[in-house]
């Protein structure tokens, strides 16, 4: 299997998502962040790869931990992330 991968620019652009995620509180409303989100990226592959980071969180993790990444599962795609791009990445994941 291919590693879905991005190139250096896209990268660091993914790691700001990630980083203003990881900083969003529990009890924020994160329908509100995606204008911040789209202010860092709105290149659907960077967001499809940040979402394919979570959807593979998702899918090791416990319920607990499901239903506590929903919400930025909902954000990313909110904020036009590719699907296919994070499928691929969160499928690679799996295996690696």
């Amino acid at each position: 299997m291919h590693k879905p991968e991005l190139d250096e620019g896209r990268r660091a652009q993914a790691a700001r998502v990630t980083a203003m995620i990881e900083g969003l509180g529990p009890a924020d409303d994160y329908s509100d962040a995606v204008p911040a989100l789209r202010a860092i990226s709105r290149d659907a592959l960077v967001l499809g790869d940040v979402l394919g980071d979570y959807l593979a969180r998702v899918v090791a993790g416990s319920q607990a931990e499901t239903v506590s990444y929903w919400p930025v599962l909902e954000l990313l795609r909110a904020a036009g992330a590719d699907e296919q791009h994070a499928a691929a990445k969160a499928a690679w994941l799996r295996v690696h």
